[in-house]
């Protein structure tokens, strides 16, 4: 009967730990900075492992014109993902990006 017992507190302990950790990831990446955002969009458009391109669509940003950039880079993934066969995003996709990017640098 231990056991049970033993299987019941790791388990709330497993389920504490991925629910602090997802808490401090929304909190870190709503305080992300315009930095952060082109490194992001330079990510995707790069080859190699976009992970910080998929954390940066997932979790919403504090910042309401950063949010809104975030919120079009969703749009244009959504619509441009797929299209071309080995690309995670179509050139034309691309294209707007890096429209996106070159609005973004020149932004003081």
């Amino acid at each position: 009967m231990h056991w049970v017992l033993i299987v019941a507190i790791l388990v709330v302990a497993v389920f504490s730990f991925f629910g602090w950790a997802n808490h401090q990831t929304k909190k870190q990446h709503a305080a992300f900075t315009k930095g952060d955002v082109v490194a992001a969009i330079e990510n995707v458009l790069s080859d190699g492992y976009h992970d910080e391109w998929d954390l940066f669509l997932a979790w919403p940003i504090g910042d309401s014109y950063l949010e809104s950039v975030r919120q079009r880079c969703i749009a244009i993934s959504s619509e441009y993902s797929g299209a071309e066969k080995g690309k995670d995003i179509a050139t034309s996709g691309e294209t707007k990006l890096h429209l996106i990017l070159d609005e973004l640098k020149s932004r003081t």
